[in-house]
């Protein structure tokens, strides 16, 4: 590498983060999936993928929360 050239870094997929999962490198994958739903919030094999690793909590638990109960209306 020539000096001044920055390495390559590889851009973050969800791909890349079920590798290092895989791998057992849990805490890694965890930040690729977390830079990919950044990047873009409608990923949602991201989202999912840090549902399934207890980050972020299940979506029908979002949603239980946001919908009023019928009895409280």
């Amino acid at each position: 590498m020539a000096a001044g050239e920055r390495p390559i870094s590889p851009k973050p997929t969800v791909t890349i983060g079920e590798l290092y999962l895989a791998q057992g490198h849990r805490r890694e994958a965890i930040a690729i999936f977390q830079r990919v739903l950044s990047a873009d919030p409608a990923s949602r094999r991201a989202r999912e993928a840090l549902e399934r690793l207890g980050v972020l909590p299940p979506r029908a638990t979002i949603r239980a929360r946001e919908v009023p109960d019928r009895a409280e209306q």
